[in-house]
């Protein structure tokens, strides 16, 4: 008697066990920084989304950010391609919201940027 009891209860703790298995599939989701550099990721998703008005900069090498932007373009998924257009804003973009663009897509898209080299 003892012997079945003991085997119901390991049926009963194996069944439930594999019913209990497992996760909820869902969509990758883009882990939000947090911290410092929370405020470049926002601003580099308000330049991807054209929340911020942009006007033509003076102080900016116009075809250096075009290469940059071409690089960014090309560098996003397809369906993202399709949406937007990075190189229409060369010559519009402060270093620093260029700088927060290439932090957002990063971490959006989990696009890895070859390292800058400092000169």
């Amino acid at each position: 008697m003892k012997k079945l009891i003991k085997i119901l209860i390991l049926n009963l703790l194996l069944i439930t066990g594999v019913y209990a298995s497992g996760g909820i599939g869902g969509g990758g989701i883009a882990n939000i920084p947090q911290g410092q550099n929370r405020e470049k990721y926002h601003l580099g998703k308000a330049v991807y989304n054209q929340d911020i008005t942009l006007e033509k900069q003076t102080n900016i090498k116009q075809i250096d950010q075009e290469e940059r932007l071409e690089y960014l373009q090309g560098s996003l998924p397809n369906t993202e391609k399709r949406r937007v257009n990075l190189p229409d804003v060369a010559g519009k973009l402060t270093e620093e919201q260029l700088q927060a663009l290439e932090y957002f897509i990063q971490v959006r898209f989990n696009v890895k940027l070859p390292e800058k080299k400092k000169e």
